[in-house]
């Protein structure tokens, strides 16, 4: 049996820039500050999607089960009557920026629900998958093996494992990583092996810098604008 093949990732890193592509935290869970961060310079906005009741809802923090709230460690929302949805993003977005989806349920039944979205996204929308469920991105992979898959890291030990499986798991496109967990040398043996590498969640601007020349794909920010001031040397 042929091994299923890696997608392309070629366009995380921007072509001919010499630094490493800027991902806006969280950016896509609601169509304003998506668009806020592709004017700060973004070139990717990433999206925390839930399952719900069939839909992909794009929200950062968790649900209170039943009860209309949507809570974070510090504070507490009601949650609104109508979710913004990935479909809602794809179809809003148009285009205008790449879509770095972050998958936070290991349903895989909810696959076929995604992939009927993206596949009636707009022509030219480009889309890349991370999830610390690596399960249901080989998932996403039979069913839309163009869209590239970026395993999500949190400790050691999964950076471990994720370092022997990619040894013959030729799915994923590349490692979405904590960036403490990050050095040159892990960096350049992944690299060498052809898998992109992204560092998540970059604030520092010092911590940024060395991490690009480290030569890292992407970088994850809430500080999109300043991340692209210290790359470009422009505002």
């Amino acid at each position: 049996m042929t091994a299923p093949r890696r997608s392309d990732a070629s366009w995380l890193r921007p072509s001919g820039t010499g630094h490493p592509a800027i991902i806006a935290h969280a950016a896509g869970n609601g169509i304003e500050a998506a668009r806020n961060a592709i004017a700060d310079g973004a070139d990717c906005v990433e999206v925390d999607l839930w399952y719900r009741n069939s839909i992909f809802e794009a929200r950062h923090e968790r649900r209170a089960g039943p009860i209309p709230l949507l809570y974070e460690r510090w504070y507490l929302r009601r949650a609104p009557a109508t979710p913004f949805t990935l479909a809602d993003l794809v179809q809003q977005l148009d285009g205008d920026a790449a879509i770095f989806l972050d998958f936070k349920t290991s349903q895989h039944r909810s696959v076929g629900e995604v992939a009927a979205i993206l596949q009636e996204a707009p022509a030219g929308t480009r889309i890349a998958a991370s999830s610390q469920w690596w399960g249901i991105l080989r998932h996403l992979h039979d069913r839309l093996p163009e869209v590239p898959l970026l395993y999500s890291v949190d400790v050691l030990a999964k950076l471990d494992l994720f370092r022997s499986v990619a040894r013959h798991d030729t799915r994923p496109a590349g490692v979405s990583c904590r960036e403490s967990l990050l050095t040159p040398a892990i960096i350049g043996e992944l690299q060498d092996r052809g898998l992109r590498v992204t560092a998540w969640t970059v604030d520092d601007l010092s911590r940024a810098e060395k991490l690009a020349s480290w030569g890292v794909d992407a970088i994850t920010t809430h500080r999109v604008r300043e991340m692209r001031a210290l790359f470009t040397g422009s505002p």
